[in-house]
């Protein structure tokens, strides 16, 4: 059974002055001649008693009833399936490039492809289509961050805030306050459904050391996972190739770097490499399946209030108590 607690304990200092009917009793003394020869009168030595003890409690049940008792909800475990989607969108002015690969004469025709933050963007709507359990917020970046929808249930505003973004550069890629940003959602919140950060971008970033640490301390106390959807041409260069691949002597893939970071940050991690609208749809749609998965956590019952309890008590020994005042002998007849 759960500890009973009062969330205005002070008040419980006034439950010795709820003895005071026991000491008066408060009822007007008329001058007649004694009747100490009398037989005693049990019936109204008992009900004289009955109503002080009636005040008594009347008065103790409004005190408690004031201090706010309560007990504790506890907690039940519950298996859920829905997940906590937090999209993190590039906009930077190299996502409106074409995503597929394009003859030259094409390009030069002024007849462009579908776009990569465009084809994201559609395809991201369709996701949010196809799982009505899950909850999204939406972040998306260049040179700096906007947290464009909070993570709710409100799917409007978060198809709203992925249909009016558009590609604008505007210099260095802020994919690292991206994604703090994006793991700022989970904060405050109980831990219900899988955490899912979803990176859609095509890198060409780097991340500094001491920001490195900062990413892997926030993905290990929010419990996220982060899935990257890398957005290419077939030119660059592949996620897996590990070796020094630039022109300059010992440098690495940008892309390539992140991708071996993240790998090593601790948290749950997989990369999609998509060069097609229909790449990015297999992606998501692995996506999907890796957050299907049944979710066990615990959930909080509210708490249980009895003022209500002690207030009704209360009413219903006031309600005795006027009617016995209303059949009280007034004064003796003469």
């Amino acid at each position: 059974m759960n500890a009973l607690h009062f969330f205005k304990p002070d008040l419980l200092w006034l439950l010795p002055l709820c003895l005071l009917p026991l000491l008066s009793y408060g009822v007007k003394q008329f001058s007649y001649a004694g009747l100490e020869d009398w037989p005693k009168d049990r019936v109204s030595e008992l009900l004289r008693w009955g109503v002080r003890i009636i005040a008594v409690l009347a008065l103790a049940s409004l005190v408690i009833a004031s201090a706010a008792p309560f007990t504790e909800g506890g907690t039940i475990s519950r298996i859920g399936k829905g997940a906590e989607i937090v999209i993190v969108l590039d906009r930077s002015g190299s996502m409106s490039e074409s995503l597929e690969e394009q003859d030259p004469v094409e390009r030069a025709r002024g007849k462009m492809k579908i776009s990569r933050i465009g084809a994201a963007r559609e395809v991201l709507l369709k996701l949010m289509d196809q799982r009505p359990g899950d909850t999204f917020g939406v972040v998306v970046f260049n040179a700096s961050p906007i947290a464009v929808a909070p993570l709710s249930a409100d799917r409007e505003l978060a198809r709203a805030a992925l249909k009016s973004a558009e590609a604008n550069s505007s210099g260095f890629t802020a994919i690292n306050r991206a994604l703090e940003m994006g793991l700022d959602y989970f904060d405050d919140r109980p831990y219900t459904a899988t955490r899912l950060i979803l990176l859609v971008s095509d890198g060409d970033t780097k991340i500094k050391p001491e920001d490195e640490k900062i990413l892997k301390q926030r993905f290990k106390d929010t419990q996220a996972q982060l899935m990257w959807i890398y957005v290419h041409t077939g030119y660059d260069f592949s996620l897996e190739y590990e070796e020094d691949i630039s022109k300059e002597e010992g440098a690495v893939d940008p892309n390539v770097a992140l991708n071996s970071l993240f790998r090593s940050m601790g948290m749950p991690y997989q990369a999609f490499e998509v060069n097609s609208e229909s790449g990015l749809q297999r992606a998501v749609t692995e996506i999907g399946k890796a957050t299907n998965k049944p979710t066990r956590y615990e959930y909080r019952l509210p708490r249980q209030d009895y003022a209500v309890y002690c207030y009704l008590l209360s009413m219903i020994l006031l309600g005795i108590l006027f009617w016995l005042k209303r059949i009280e002998i007034k004064a003796w007849r003469k």
